[in-house]
C-alpha cells in the first residue's frame, strides 16, 4: 500500500516536506501545499499508519553531547548461527553509542555507525561490541568531516514551498 500513497503527487510533496522541518505544522504544511487541513491530518495518519512516515525525532549532533568521534565499524562473524547472531544484534541496539546497524553483503555482516568522546572512546566501544558476541572481528574505518546527512531518500525534490524543483 506504501507504494499506491507514494504515487500521489500530493503525498510525495507533503513527504518531502516533512524531511525538510518534521515540526511543520498542519496549518503550515495545508498553506503550502494549497490544501486543507483536513486533507493533511488525514494524509498524514495514512502515511503513517501505512509506515511511509516512519515516526519524528530530534536529530542530535554527536558534537552537542560531547561524543565527536564517529565511525563506522564492518563486523564479521566466524559462527554462522542465526540465533546467536539474533541475540547479538538485540545486545548492539541496547548500546547507547550505536547509532545504527545494517546488515550487509560481501564479507561483513554487519556495518555499525559509532559515536565516541574520543577516538580511545572509540577503541572502548569496539572491545565492548567484540564482546558481545562469540568470534566477532571488527574492521573500523573513522570519520574525519561529516559534509551532510539526509533524513531520507526524497519521492522528488522540493523548493522551500513545497513546489518541484525543476531539472
Amino acid at each position: 500500500m506504501a507504494k499506491l500513497l507514494m504515487e500521489d503527487d500530493l503525498n510525495r510533496r507533503l513527504v518531502a516536506l516533512l524531511q525538510q522541518e518534521g515540526r511543520m505544522s498542519h496549518a503550515e504544511l495545508a498553506e503550502r501545499l494549497g490544501v486543507s487541513r483536513p486533507t493533511i491530518i488525514d494524509r498524514v495518519k495514512r502515511l503513517e499508519a501505512d509506515g511511509v512516515l516512519g515516526g519524528y525525532a530530534a536529530r542530535v549532533s554527536p558534537a552537542s553531547v560531547n561524543k565527536p568521534t564517529v565511525a563506522f565499524v564492518a563486523v564479521r562473524y566466524k559462527d554462522n548461527n542465526e540465533i546467536i547472531e539474533q541475540r547479538f544484534i538485540k545486545a548492539l541496539e541496547e548500546e547507547p553509542d550505536i547509532l545504527e546497524a545494517h546488515t550487509i553483503a560481501g564479507d561483513d555482516a554487519l556495518l555499525l555507525k559509532i559515536v565516541a568522546d574520543t577516538p580511545a572512546g572509540i577503541a572502548e566501544r569496539l572491545r565492548r561490541i567484540r564482546a558481545l558476541g562469540p568470534m566477532v572481528t571488527t574492521r573500523t574505518t573513522m570519520v574525519l568531516e561529516t559534509h551532510w546527512e539526509k533524513a531520507g531518500p526524497s519521492p522528488f525534490p522540493v523548493d522551500r514551498e513545497g513546489k518541484k524543483v525543476k531539472k
